[in-house]
């Protein structure tokens, strides 16, 4: 599988197998919609995809993220900005905190609890207006999210109410 290490990261295809042209042309935004793997050793890896719209900005789409080492504060956020300032564009969040854990009898994925702290992180994240929107089964927030349905959510995964 090749594996190219550009601003500091390695990517790598993440479903199929790509050339070194080809990812470098996705990484750029214009190729074919693929997810990637990332990873920064010893900081964070990951999976996304970049993909351009009909005005030509440049869109990316994190489906994981995860914060490796002792060190971790901080590190998300700095992810996310390196992500921005990489490719110039939003940063749009889907399925947060909804990682498969090992498989089970015969099999079968079991999805680990929500992480509240994860939740909490990526709440902050859209208050800050690093990333556009948080979209899955924990939460949906983008640019019609009200302050009030925004304090809910938050509210939620503060343990302050009830789902």
């Amino acid at each position: 599988m090749a594996e190219v290490c550009w601003k500091d990261i390695i990517w790598t295809g993440a479903d199929k197998e790509l050339g070194i042209k080809e990812l470098l042309t996705v990484l750029k935004g214009y190729g074919s919609l693929e997810v990637l793997h990332f990873e920064n050793p010893s900081k964070y890896k990951g999976e996304l995809s970049v993909w351009l719209d009909e005005q030509g900005l440049k869109h990316i789409s994190l489906f994981h993220l995860e914060v490796l080492g002792e060190k971790r504060r901080g590190l998300g956020r700095e992810m996310i900005e390196c992500l921005r300032k990489i490719f110039g564009g939003d940063v749009y969040v889907q399925d947060p905190g909804e990682i498969p854990a090992a498989k089970g009898t015969a099999g079968s994925i079991h999805v680990q609890e929500p992480n509240r702290e994860s939740a909490l992180f990526w709440i902050r994240m859209f208050e800050e207006k690093l990333i556009q929107s948080v979209e899955g089964d924990l939460m949906d927030l983008d640019e019609n999210t009200s302050p009030e349905e925004l304090e809910i959510v938050k509210r939620k995964f503060s343990g302050d109410i009830d789902e």
